[in-house]
């Protein structure tokens, strides 16, 4: 025991860096894993050049997996090419662009939640409903704050989960008022997902489009028997162009007829009014 105390004590600082880079949670997954083993070796590459905060070798890769030197070399390659790392002639490797910008993206969303926020709570506090921020998933829309409703009894939506079309209104007002060219684009995946979530004619869909268009406001009933619809409107920006999506859950049993309470959308529009505002726009929403 005595013995094992002074090596401890005499380790060197680069000696306890290498003993913490071979953390087992960070070594190299089984080939056992098949594909995964791919991503999670990825994930522990990148997880390691974001900590380090400095260019590393591929020595310092390998050893952090527990890899032989020219494995990792193929990793790095790989990863390279996707602009997830990037390599500074002989200097080593670091994070990549497209993780810069992926790094922006994100500090973007947490900006625009710093904005907004204040009006997103007093439209959940003058509606009594839970109320969300999304912005856009690629055709689909994605939560990145929720506020749920000021009683105890309330839907609770977690930040992070993706809203699909077509039936969430919060994915279509994201896919309303994206460009032509985009939305084009991307109706020939839509067209081609799992039956729960294709767009199946497409016709209909474009005419629910151009509804949505014409009065910035999209609900849907409660399509899954949740107990729940869900009413979203559009927020834009000082180009007006789409930035997010004000969304209200909203109870069945008040769901009527005709949709949502007037009043209720009033205030909704009201809301990403002032959120367009905040973010410089000069649109002028409808009354409601």
């Amino acid at each position: 025991m005595r013995n094992t105390m002074i090596y401890l004590l005499h380790m060197s600082q680069q000696d306890l860096s290498a003993s913490k880079d071979r953390d087992p949670r960070r070594q190299a997954p089984t080939a056992g894993l098949g594909k995964i083993e791919a991503v999670a070796t990825a994930t522990a590459i990148i997880d390691f050049l974001a900590e380090r905060g400095r260019k590393v070798s591929v020595q310092d890769v390998a050893t952090m997996l527990g890899i032989t030197k020219s494995r990792a070399s193929r990793h790095l390659a790989n990863l390279e090419q996707l602009g997830l790392v990037g390599r500074q002639g002989s200097r080593g490797y670091e994070l990549g662009w497209r993780l810069v910008r992926w790094g922006h993206i994100a500090a973007g969303r947490l900006d625009l939640i710093t904005l907004l926020d204040e009006y997103l709570v007093a439209f959940a506090r003058e509606a009594g409903l839970t109320v969300l921020l999304c912005t856009d998933a690629g055709g689909d829309a994605v939560v990145v704050r929720s506020i749920p409703a000021p009683h105890a009894i309330h839907i609770d939506v977690k930040p992070g989960l993706v809203l699909t079309l077509p039936h969430s209104p919060s994915a279509r007002i994201a896919f309303a008022f994206q460009s032509r060219e985009r939305r084009e684009k991307l109706l020939g995946h839509l067209c081609a997902r799992e039956t729960d979530f294709r767009i199946a004619d497409r016709q209909e869909f474009m005419r629910q489009i151009a509804d949505i268009q014409q009065h910035y406001v999209c609900w849907t009933r409660d399509k899954f028997n949740l107990g729940h619809g869900a009413v979203a409107a559009p927020v834009f920006d000082q180009d007006e162009e789409l930035r997010a999506v004000v969304t209200v859950m909203i109870p069945s049993s008040e769901l009527g007829e005709n949709g949502p309470p007037r009043r209720l959308i009033e205030a909704l529009l009201r809301c990403c009014a002032s959120c367009s505002q905040r973010l410089n726009s000069r649109f002028h929403f409808p009354a409601g």
